[in-house]
């Protein structure tokens, strides 16, 4: 079977599947039948294409499907990806469906990181899912977490693999958190990946103070910290996680020069201070 022409096949009796290696030549020749589709997501093409181009696309029964016609009626984006990536990828294909079918796929919910880590066993597995979002980020320059520029699943997967004390991060933002609720757990998850390369030690005890607040002499930044987010909270301000992640680095610097710090503050629009 021919595989450029074939989603052209309009004598098959009922819908049929093979699995077909599709190249980018290939992706362009049958994104010309991509005549009635929803709107392409360019972010959603950009995640499949790196998860494609660094070798984590798997075979997994999800099918490129065309209608009787030969209409895409689903696999733009993954179609589209292909070419992106400039690479080959193995997919199910599935030819001779009702055009009338489009209108019930993809209507499940999206298995999420936190689903995934959850599958895979993984304690506290949303929590760690969101920490891992964040650190990826972070990494890839998004200090303020708009989102813009998300990891996929498998990238999550492959993070946490280089990178398996996150899951340590995690059970101290957890522990964090529950003892002074007023900073989101991803955020403390992330300061703390961030503060345990800098100096293990230091970080275990700021986190420590964090959540107890025990022992600190007046001017101290944690409990300028401390009151400054209760603060916020109590005035029920909402505030965005970059300014919590901004409130968490100012106090672990000032600790680390020991700079005493009466108030903390940090104006809406400047720039993310990095953890020394």
């Amino acid at each position: 079977m021919n595989i450029e022409t074939l989603p052209t096949l309009t004598h098959i009796d009922g819908p049929t599947a093979v699995v077909v290696d599709v190249t980018p030549d290939v992706a362009r020749i049958w994104l010309r039948n991509n005549t009635h589709n929803r709107k392409l997501r360019d972010r959603a093409v950009a995640d499949y294409a790196r998860d494609m181009a660094a070798g984590h696309w798997n075979l997994n029964g999800e099918a490129i499907k065309f209608a009787t016609d030969g209409t895409v009626l689903d696999g733009q984006h993954r179609l589209r990806a292909v070419i992106e990536a400039d690479t080959t990828v193995q997919m199910l294909v599935v030819v001779g469906l009702d055009p009338a079918a489009q209108e019930t796929m993809d209507t499940g919910r999206k298995r999420t990181t936190g689903d995934v880590m959850g599958l895979r066993g993984e304690a506290s597995a949303h929590t760690l899912a969101a920490i891992l979002r964040r650190v990826w980020a972070w990494k890839h320059g998004d200090y303020r977490f708009t989102g813009n520029y998300a990891a996929t699943n498998r990238e999550c997967a492959q993070l946490l693999a280089e990178h398996p004390e996150i899951r340590r991060s995690t059970e101290i933002a957890v522990r964090t958190r529950n003892a002074f609720p007023h900073v989101p757990q991803s955020i403390l998850g992330v300061a703390h990946h961030l503060f345990s390369a800098i100096a293990v030690d230091e970080a275990t005890w700021f986190f420590q103070r964090i959540a107890d607040g025990a022992e600190l002499p007046i001017g101290h930044p944690v409990l300028a910290l401390r009151a400054r987010v209760t603060s916020e909270r109590l005035d029920s301000v909402r505030m965005p996680e970059s300014r919590h992640m901004a409130y968490l680095v100012r106090t672990w610097n000032a600790v680390r020069e020991r700079r005493s710090l009466d108030r903390l503050v940090h104006p809406p629009n400047s720039s993310m201070p990095m953890p020394k």
